[in-house]
Order: structure tokens, then sequence, then C-alpha cells
């Protein structure tokens, strides 16, 4: 079964969760494993792209937009759901429910402080225990 991971964040915004993501994403690349990122946007995509790129002046974390990927990345970007060649670790930053959820082995949904991040976190969070799922929780 899909494992489903809910990080809340203690600080507000979208540069929050978007920092927050680049810790998960480097953690689970150094773990060999490979990472489809669902954004809300185009632009958050390319947001979250310049802020891998600076993430850590002492790492390198090799990834790419999926509309320009070359096929060889372990990391992807996008606003839009992979083809099926991404299948083990997903973090989702849209607002969006994802009912593809199984294609993955896990779940990571980032919550920021926010009123609205927090709702759609709620929502997201039912939706997975009516699937059946048991999601943990992180304060973070």
């Amino acid at each position: 079964m899909t494992q489903i991971s809910f990080y809340t964040l203690s600080e507000e915004g979208s540069d929050a969760r978007i920092l927050f993501a680049c810790r998960l994403i480097d953690k689970a690349w150094k773990l060999g494993h490979r990472v489809f990122i669902q954004t809300q946007s185009t632009e958050q995509a390319k947001r979250l792209d310049d802020m891998l790129w600076q993430y850590q002046a002492t790492s390198f974390v090799p990834h790419g937009l999926l509309d320009e990927k070359t096929g060889n990345e372990s990391i992807v970007i996008s606003s839009q759901l992979p083809d099926g060649s991404h299948d083990d670790v997903l973090i989702n930053l849209s607002a969006d429910t994802h009912t593809s959820h199984l294609d993955f082995a896990r779940v990571n949904e980032i919550v920021s402080a926010d009123q609205d991040s927090l709702e759609q976190g709620r929502v997201r969070y039912r939706f997975y225990k009516d699937q059946g799922h048991s999601p943990e929780t992180h304060k973070i």
C-alpha cells in the first residue's frame, strides 16, 4: 500500500513549502529514490527548479522540468502528472488530491501554516483516510 506522509510546517507561504520540498528531494535522491514533484503551476515549477540549483552550495541534486527533461533525471518537476515513468516518490505541492496516488510507493504532502494550505491539507488528509490509508503526520 502507498505510504502517505504529511509534513506540517510552522511557517506560512509557498516559499516555505518549496524550501522544505528541497530538503525532502535532497534526502530522497541521496537514498536513491526517483522523485516526481507536482506543483500548482508552471511558475511554481520554475521557482522550485531555481531553488534546487541554489539550495545547498555543497551538494548537487540532478533534476529537470518535465517538458525539458532529457530522460535521465531521477527528479522531475511539473504541474502535470507524469506518464508513468515515475512511480517511486511523489511530492505534492499542488492543491489537488491525487486519485493516482496508488501509482506511487510513497506520497509526501507538504502543508504550510497559512489558512488556505491547512484547509487544502485537511481535504487531502480526509481523502486518503477515506481510501483506507493511515497517513503519517510530521510537524516541522
